[in-house]
């Protein structure tokens, strides 16, 4: 059982946000899963955002939820990530490609790679490149071939996350910004979520001021991941519900 369980209200708000997620997923699945490069790349991404979302509810639930600001900037950056995939329609598979070979891209230029995990990685590129429409194979070689790593795996077609979140329905980077504190240890990370920030006491307590707002914001911006797939895959087959939720959402604030 929780510590400080959520009151009813929030509760089902979190679930229900949850739930949308779960409609994008089993509607794609339904009509037979990822069919191409960039939809796999935003199937990840709802997934961590699934995870991401769940877990500041048990940060919440534990007594913790100063440090929420911490995963609620992850979503940020996977929100990011999902708008770097497919913000330009044309080049969306090979983004794709290069959001899911940049482990291995990097892993290859590592010192103490040995020879079997050096095969692993040319394998797992060389499956990567195959799975591409022909004509995105040569790019992706050459990426492949570069050997050169970047901050950022959405490089240099978006130079910062600030760049790619630029490129949102909503203009989210002040907040994006406003959180960078808190992921960095920054002195924000004390202030911003935390009921009593002159309290020096380590032991998990609860912060009813603030749990709304952590609850709030990993649920809207699971939804607006979801969102993004929905209109991906789905053709936004999901819309009404991301419709109905967002009037609620705005209750909390």
């Amino acid at each position: 059982m929780p510590l400080f369980a959520l009151p009813d209200d929030l509760s089902r708000f979190h679930s229900d946000a949850l739930a949308y997620a779960c409609v994008v997923q089993n509607t794609i699945a339904a009509h037979g899963g990822c069919q191409t490069m960039s939809s796999e790349a935003l199937n990840v991404l709802e997934w961590n955002a699934v995870l991401t979302h769940r877990a500041v509810r048990s940060l919440c639930e534990e007594g913790w939820t100063p440090i929420t600001g911490i995963l609620n900037r992850t979503l940020l950056d996977i929100f990011a990530n999902c708008i770097a995939v497919c913000d330009v329609r044309e080049r969306a598979d090979y983004m794709g490609f290069k959001f899911f070979s940049e482990f291995y891209r990097k892993w290859l230029l590592d010192p103490g790679i040995t020879n079997p995990e050096r095969d692993e990685a040319n394998a797992a590129l060389e499956m990567l490149v195959e799975r591409l429409p022909a004509a995105e194979q040569p790019r992706a070689r050459e990426l492949v071939g570069e050997n050169r790593p970047r901050p950022y795996w959405f490089q240099p077609e978006y130079e910062t996350p600030s760049q790619v979140l630029a490129r949102a329905q909503h203009d989210i980077r002040p907040i994006y910004k406003m959180l960078s504190g808190i992921t960095h240890g920054g002195y924000s990370m004390k202030i911003l979520s935390n009921d009593d920030p002159r309290s020096e006491d380590i032991e998990p307590r609860e912060h009813p001021r603030n749990i709304p707002k952590a609850i709030a914001a990993c649920s809207r911006l699971l939804m607006e991941v979801c969102y993004v797939r929905d209109q991906w895959d789905n053709h936004g087959a999901g819309i009404e519900i991301y419709k109905e939720l967002l009037p609620r959402l705005l209750a909390f604030r």
